[in-house]
């Protein structure tokens, strides 16, 4: 994350920091034009416009035992978004292997004249 909010402040872009105390999650705005950053866990019971999540290939992670704890982890970080949900990764792992299996090719809509 630190490298997020060095960018984030490079490029003057204000933001705010989603903790799991609940005193951050009392004092952000939804309607104050920053970015939210926050842990998955951290984001639970709140729901934004656009969610990003990054790094899905470290998923679940290397030294985690629990892999349904991961599966529920990243559940509850998809389910944030309202409106828009973007996941990246550039690696494998079990849960890329999963997305790219579900990928849906949709057709392009032919071109109406007039």
């Amino acid at each position: 994350m630190g490298v997020s909010k060095r960018a984030l402040n490079y490029y003057g872009i204000e933001h705010f920091w989603i903790t799991e105390s609940s005193e951050t999650k009392r004092t952000f705005s939804k309607d104050d034009q920053c970015v939210k950053i926050s842990t998955i866990d951290s984001s639970k019971g709140l729901d934004f416009q656009a969610v990003f999540i990054v790094n899905v290939d470290n998923m679940p992670f290397k030294y985690e035992e629990d892999v349904e704890r991961e599966v529920s982890l990243l559940y509850i970080g998809m389910t944030r978004a309202k409106e828009y949900l973007f996941l990246s990764y550039s690696g494998d792992s079990i849960f890329t292997r999963y997305f790219k299996s579900c990928q849906v090719v949709t057709p392009a809509r032919p071109k109406l004249n007039g």
